[in-house]
């Protein structure tokens, strides 16, 4: 009895101590332990450094900007300097074009002019060699068309026919028409006869 009561007291005295820390109880659910603590100054590093690479990637940005804002200047610049220049260059080129229009626009009228003097001094030349000596002219008028009426005097009325008749022989003249023949009635003109001759002419002989 006593044997058996001193085995009953340990193995109460056991079960107590395994009550008391229960090992087959214990059941590890986390393999570690977390710690669930807040570290500061881990975090404040971290911050610090975001916010860091943030405003470095935002200057980055900014200066970026800047550089390309005044490189497009530059080009902008030189483009509009481009067309200034040749704003200048299209003004000179139309204020020299002027002028030489104006030189070639007189040019044309002095060559036009000097090629009617040509003109006439060839017709002039060519009527004194085909004039008798005994006609004299009084009036003249008409163009470079060909078409002239020429006021005279000759010593008789034969005179007139051998007149045109010299004219007709020339084969320029394309036609010769006299009018208005009569006796002159002054005493300046006293025996000699007044007519008007109406002569047409191949126009481009004098220009030869």
């Amino acid at each position: 009895m006593f044997l058996q009561k001193g085995k009953l007291n340990k193995k109460e005295e056991m079960r107590k101590h395994e009550l008391q820390n229960p090992k087959i109880l214990e059941v590890n659910l986390i393999k570690e332990e977390a710690d669930i603590s807040f570290d500061w100054n881990k975090n404040l590093l971290v911050l610090a450094l975001v916010l860091f690479l943030a405003g470095l990637l935002v200057t980055e940005v900014y200066f970026g900007l800047n550089w390309w804002e005044a490189q497009e200047a530059a080009q902008l610049q030189v483009l509009s300097d481009k067309v200034v220049k040749l704003d200048a260059e299209a003004a000179a080129f139309k204020k020299s074009a002027s002028t030489a229009l104006s030189y070639k626009e007189k040019s044309a009228v002095f060559t036009d002019l000097l090629n009617n003097h040509i003109y006439w001094s060839n017709f002039f030349s060519w009527l004194e060699k085909n004039t008798l000596s005994s006609v004299r002219y009084e009036g003249f008028a008409g163009s470079i068309d060909g078409v002239y009426s020429l006021s005279a005097t000759a010593d008789s009325y034969a005179d007139i026919s051998w007149q045109v008749k010299a004219f007709l022989n020339d084969p320029i003249v394309q036609q010769v028409q006299v009018v208005n023949a009569a006796s002159a009635k002054s005493k300046t003109k006293a025996n000699r006869v007044s007519f008007s001759i109406l002569l047409k002419v191949n126009p481009t002989i004098f220009k030869k």
